[in-house]
């Protein structure tokens, strides 16, 4: 397995991404802003590894990984089993492309009766197997430099994806009894899944798309997502030492006073979301992650557009109390150039904290 390089390769960094954190988090000096760019399959374009491929063959999913920390020298490594993985151990069928992110090809839950015979995914389970093989491979690569930090998707979305969102939304109304119980084999499914992490993890992240405000009302997200999150970020919290990172797209504002009340230590922000508001009402308690528009910047945006997004939004959130990560908004899009994300890494390293 080929190892990090980061040392020879980043000249202009003084510091491995973990010496960073460990800096951020003592409030000491840093060599620049740590920077997250949320990719998973794009990085199999390095190795020539398809989609497919990367998510059934743990060696090449670890060495895409790699490969993209080798070239970007990013702040930390990610892989799943996250809301693909845990759907499909759960009973969800998930098309593969050549190229492309994988998607859902139809509902799996299609009458609740099935929970009679549903148990939560196990860990010796093959799927899980698959992530353990390759997160302790990109953790052994990894280990003393960079952070390796799985995630484990979002209770409410691994329930819409198995039930199909549109049922499942209307069933927050509707059959409130059988979401509850659908939501508490997938949150033991994930509790499980944190077990399995645990081993070679140096933190987790979750993100929870469909319990946005967007989708649902601040009332049912008390009710069907709250809840479970915290559980589960607590639950984590004790098995691997670290609070997660939460993502949760489009304008959440709503939602803040939940995040106040949950175990958060890094908060994504959907590119749609006002970074100095954000500083101002969640930065005393957690680190802001953020928010380069994935798409209009990041994808289609010009050079000169995304290095100023970048010096825009540094200057902005740089200062936070608990921390700045910089981020793409959402999951950076398959198509993109890599040579953007140069651009990124290197527009990072001129700039002054």
């Amino acid at each position: 397995m080929e190892k990090m390089i980061r040392a020879e390769k980043y000249t202009a960094d003084q510091m491995t991404p973990k010496e960073r954190k460990q800096a951020t988090e003592e409030k000491s000096s840093i060599d620049r802003l740590p920077v997250i760019p949320f990719i998973g399959e794009i990085t199999g374009k390095l190795t020539g590894t398809t989609t497919d491929e990367y998510w059934h063959d743990a060696k090449k999913m670890a060495m895409s990984e790699i490969a993209a920390f080798n070239r970007l020298g990013h702040d930390e490594l990610s892989c799943g089993p996250n809301t693909i993985g845990i759907s499909e151990g759960l009973g969800a069928e998930i098309c593969y492309p050549k190229e492309g992110m994988p998607y859902f090809s139809g509902r799996f839950l299609t009458d609740y009766k099935m929970l009679d015979q549903m148990e939560p995914l196990r860990t010796d389970s093959e799927r899980m197997k698959f992530f353990r093989e390759a997160g302790e491979q990109i953790r052994d690569a990894a280990d003393g430099i960079v952070d390796v930090c799985p995630s484990i998707g979002g209770p409410f979305t691994i329930a819409a994806n198995l039930r199909g969102c549109e049922y499942f939304l209307r069933d927050c109304r509707k059959e409130p009894e059988m979401v509850h119980r659908l939501l508490r084999i997938v949150t033991d499914s994930m509790k499980n899944a944190i077990d399995m992490i645990s081993g070679y993890a140096d933190g987790f992240r979750m993100a929870d798309p469909v319990a946005s405000p967007a989708l649902i009302s601040p009332k049912y997200f008390r009710e069907f997502a709250f809840p479970y999150l915290k559980e589960l970020m607590e639950y984590g919290f004790q098995k691997i030492g670290q609070r997660p990172s939460l993502h949760i797209c489009g304008n959440t504002y709503k939602v803040w006073g939940y995040f106040r009340e949950m175990p958060i230590r890094a908060i994504s922000l959907d590119n749609i979301m006002d970074l100095a508001k954000a500083k101002e009402e969640l930065g005393h308690q957690m680190i802001l992650m953020g928010n380069i528009d994935p798409v209009g910047i990041i994808l289609h945006g010009t050079k000169s557009e995304l290095q100023q997004e970048i010096r825009r939004e540094a200057g902005i959130a740089k200062d936070s109390e608990k921390g700045y990560i910089m981020a793409s908004g959402c999951d950076v899009p398959y198509q993109t150039d890599w040579k953007k994300l140069d651009i990124w890494m290197d527009e990072v390293r001129k700039l002054t904290l």
